[in-house]
């Protein structure tokens, strides 16, 4: 699949933040941003940032991977309830332990492919386990 940075820079604030919406009716946040409100259909909507730091509720960890991404096994993805309530599924990077279910964690700027043929990087939002005495 080829890169094609005109989308990439289309994309920028979605792919390097976590941006929510929310409503200014009934208080309800959507994520992503989206500009009606999902559980009341308000169209009164501001967006927030997220601050990227959560808690993890539950993973699993994968262990089939794409052909030439060997070196990249096993991939951990989370689910993941941020601070401000909301929830999503992301992948988890930098796992030198198993996981912990309650464990803290914070969103992180990584690689998420490269283009052979042009050789570009996109990169995106993961997260990252967080020690306990970092948070």
């Amino acid at each position: 699949m080829r890169i094609l940075p005109p989308k990439i820079w289309r994309n920028k604030d979605t792919h390097y933040s976590l941006v929510a919406s929310v409503c200014e009716k009934c208080g309800h946040v959507n994520f992503p941003a989206r500009t009606v409100c999902s559980n009341c259909g308000s169209f009164r909507v501001t967006t927030k940032r997220l601050s990227g730091k959560g808690v993890l509720v539950s993973y699993t960890v994968s262990h089939q991977v794409r052909t030439g991404h060997e070196k990249e096994s096993p991939v951990y993805y989370g689910l993941i309830r941020l601070d401000e309530g909301v929830e999503l599924v992301a992948p988890l990077v930098d796992v030198d332990e198993e996981p912990r279910e309650g464990q803290r964690v914070e969103a992180t700027i990584r690689r998420l492919r490269v283009d052979s043929s042009n050789g570009l990087i996109e990169y995106g939002t993961k997260f990252r386990l967080v020690s306990d005495g970092q948070n």
